[in-house]
């Protein structure tokens, strides 16, 4: 089975302060010139190797305008697309109908949502970039059963499981199967992370974040020490973990401005 992550739904409550945010993290850039398909739902961040979209959450809970996840979420682009339908059909299984955007939402054991679209169809977002400022790494899945969720993908997205490779000097992480699980899209570590919430992970690594809870998205960017300068320079708080759970991978969390985990790191 083909596949590849195109694009990554963050869910934000104020779209312009969220933009602004992200533009200065990812892009080093809060000038608005260039032109998107920003909507008063939703808007997308430029100068990625992926579509990076901002949606915005509703308190009206009978709106059917835009998914109401607080939860990041990917789309995944497959080869057996019109099979895959076929199965969850099959199997009993409901999915949310996007004929909009040619594509389906499901939600796997740990009720995270995950967005399927046809790979044969998938349409490029239009990057004026030569080169992208940042890149797409990985997507974390927060599940409270490891391997009913690795099971569930395996079994009707028909994706292969990985295996995690420690660096040479692991913090303090339980990479256990029952704990941690990847599909990958290379030998990076970047695709697809499904771990269970360790509620003392800050604790026993003295970091302020726990990127083990709820989930996150990671972003790979070509100057990392850059990146850090800036954050102190802006009193943004952050979490240094340095090379820590991946060979040659010095990662940074922090919060947007929605309280969501964001993870930035490079290879080093």
């Amino acid at each position: 089975m083909s596949w590849k992550i195109n694009q990554i739904s963050i869910p934000v409550f104020d779209l312009d302060l969220s933009k602004k945010f992200y533009k200065f993290l990812l892009c080093n850039d809060l000038d608005d010139k260039q032109k998107t398909q920003d909507t008063s739902d939703e808007c997308f961040i430029l100068g990625g190797d992926i579509k990076l979209r901002l949606f915005k959450l509703k308190t009206d809970s009978f709106t059917d305008s835009i998914l109401q996840s607080r939860r990041t979420y990917p789309t995944l682009a497959l080869s057996s697309y019109d099979s895959l339908k076929n199965i969850l059909i099959e199997e009993g299984i409901t999915y949310l109908d996007n004929k909009k955007k040619n594509s389906i939402i499901i939600q796997e054991p740990g009720l995270n949502y995950i967005e399927l679209s046809d790979i044969k169809t998938d349409i490029i977002f239009n990057n004026n970039d030569i080169e992208s400022k940042w890149n797409f790494h990985h997507i974390n899945l927060e599940c409270y059963d490891v391997r009913a969720s690795v099971n569930f993908i395996k079994k009707y997205l028909k994706i292969k499981e990985g295996s995690w490779k420690a660096p040479a000097e692991l913090g303090k992480v339980n990479i256990s199967p029952n704990q941690l699980a990847i599909f990958n899209l290379n030998n990076n570590h970047s695709g697809i992370h499904i771990n269970k919430a360790d509620l003392t992970f800050s604790w026993r690594n003295n970091f302020l974040h726990n990127p083990t809870i709820g989930g996150h998205p990671a972003f790979s960017v070509k100057d990392i020490g850059f990146l850090l300068e800036n954050l102190k320079e802006n009193d943004i708080t952050f979490t240094n973990a340095g090379v820590y759970a991946m060979p040659n991978i010095h990662q940074v969390y922090l919060y947007d401005p929605n309280a969501n985990i964001i993870e930035i790191n490079q290879n080093i």
